[in-house]
């Protein structure tokens, strides 16, 4: 029920006030590894998640499809919902391009269903951190805000595997215990539009920390006429 509320939260806000400097909320994508309880069975997969950032606050609905690394039959769906709170945020220079990058710090707190099947279901709590690098592009006229993400969530729950589905299974596939901690890692990118003034921001303070080069232009000739 919470789950279902954070979701309906997050979609009747994205047409409202943005965050300080997004015009629209981020859209974005990553790879994850799960590692199951048990620590026997791993799942690879990919996330989508929108988030919508007022300040240094954030909402956030999250699906994702994972699967088995060594069992082709552990699969899972999942949908969640996090608040995020932006801890710390400071600007860095890139080492690609001439301009410098937000480093941002973020607390998450998170609620997670997962589907095994069409019949049985888990849920889980659990909290995350996450680092991303946000910058915009060097074009004058673009509005486009992009971010890296490396994030870490620990979740944990406490239902085992039903009955139906362990009976279903069988001997054929070993289905992951999920009673404990599960540790989850992703790596991807968001993208979304920004503000004029957030996106020069980075680019202003940059070139006032710049130390104009003096002028080394050579004399005209009526300088060297004088001294002659």
């Amino acid at each position: 029920m919470k789950l279902h509320a954070a979701v309906a939260i997050v979609m009747a806000m994205t047409g409202g006030a943005a965050a300080e400097g997004e015009r629209t909320p981020m859209l974005g994508a990553a790879l994850t590894y799960t590692d199951a309880p048990d620590r026997k069975a791993a799942l690879v997969g990919g996330d989508v998640e929108l988030a919508l950032w007022s300040g240094r606050l954030g909402l956030a609905v999250e699906a994702a499809a994972r699967r088995g690394i060594t069992e082709d039959g552990v699969r899972n769906l999942a949908l969640a919902g996090s608040a995020r709170v932006l801890v710390a945020d400071w600007l860095w220079p890139s080492l690609f391009e001439p301009r410098d990058v937000e480093v941002g710090l973020e607390l998450h707190a998170i609620a997670e269903r997962t589907w095994w099947s069409r019949d049985d279901s888990s849920d889980a709590l659990g909290l995350g951190v996450a680092i991303r690098l946000r910058g915009g592009s060097d074009w004058e006229f673009s509005q486009l805000l992009a971010e890296s993400r490396l994030f870490v969530h620990v979740m944990k729950s406490r239902d085992e595997a039903s009955d139906v589905i362990a009976r279903a299974s069988g001997t054929m596939t070993e289905q992951p215990q999920r009673h404990g901690i599960t540790v989850i890692v992703g790596l991807g990118a968001a993208f979304g539009a920004g503000t004029p003034n957030y996106l020069e921001r980075s680019a202003r303070r940059r070139s006032t920390g710049r130390v104009r080069a003096p002028d080394l232009a050579a004399p005209d000739a009526r300088t060297y006429a004088c001294t002659l």
